[in-house]
C-alpha cells in the first residue's frame, strides 16, 4: 500500500474513533447531572393545578379540590434512589388568590391502571405558604416496577382530595 493512503486510512480511522468516542461519552448518563448522589433522574414532570369536577375527573379514586386552583409554576422529580423534589410555586385558590384554609401539602405517586387505589408512596406534610409556596423534599422507598405514573398532590394532610397533579394545563 502506498505511504500516502496508509497515512489518509489511518488519520480516517483515527477520526472515526474519535467521533464514536465523543458519541458515546456525550449521550452516555454518567451521574455528572443535577441529581448526581440521588441515582439520576427516573420520573420528572410539570404540575397542572385541579379545577372541581367536572372539569378535572377523579385519578385512581382521589378526587380534584372543591374548587378551582391556579399554579404559576410546579414541577416534580422523583430519582432511582427514591428521592422525590416537589416544588410548587403560586398555587392558589383562583377566587382568593391565597393558599388558605390550606396550610400543608403532601404528595402521592400512583402506579398503574386508574383502578389502583394504594399509592405506592405517599409523602409527608409540608408548609405551604399563602402565597402558595412550597417544596416537597423528602426520601421514599419506591416499587421495583411504577408504569403509568401519576402524582397528585393533596391539601392538609388528607388524601381524598388532590389540588394539583403532574401534567400542564391553566
Amino acid at each position: 500500500m502506498q505511504p500516502k493512503l496508509r497515512s489518509f486510512l489511518a488519520a480516517a480511522v483515527m477520526a472515526a474513533i474519535a467521533a464514536l468516542t465523543f458519541v458515546a461519552i456525550a449521550s452516555g448518563d454518567h451521574g455528572h447531572g443535577r441529581d448526581e448522589g440521588h441515582g439520576g433522574k427516573l420520573f420528572r414532570s410539570s404540575l397542572a393545578p385541579s379545577k372541581p369536577a367536572p372539569t378535572d375527573p377523579a385519578f385512581h379514586g382521589v378526587t380534584p379540590g372543591g374548587v378551582a386552583w391556579s399554579l404559576d409554576r410546579g414541577s416534580v422529580k422523583i430519582s432511582h434512589h427514591g428521592h422525590f423534589d416537589l416544588r410548587l410555586k403560586g398555587l392558589v385558590i383562583t377566587s382568593t388568590g391565597t393558599a388558605r384554609p390550606v396550610t400543608t401539602v403532601s404528595a402521592s405517586l400512583f402506579c398503574g391502571a386508574d383502578g389502583n387505589l394504594t399509592p405506592a408512596v405517599t409523602t409527608g406534610q409540608v408548609p405551604i405558604s399563602e402565597q402558595g409556596n412550597a417544596r416537597i423534599h423528602q426520601q421514599v422507598t419506591l416499587p421495583a416496577i411504577c408504569l403509568a405514573p401519576i402524582v397528585l398532590v393533596h391539601p392538609n394532610g388528607g388524601t381524598t382530595r388532590y389540588i394539583s397533579v403532574t401534567g400542564w394545563g391553566s
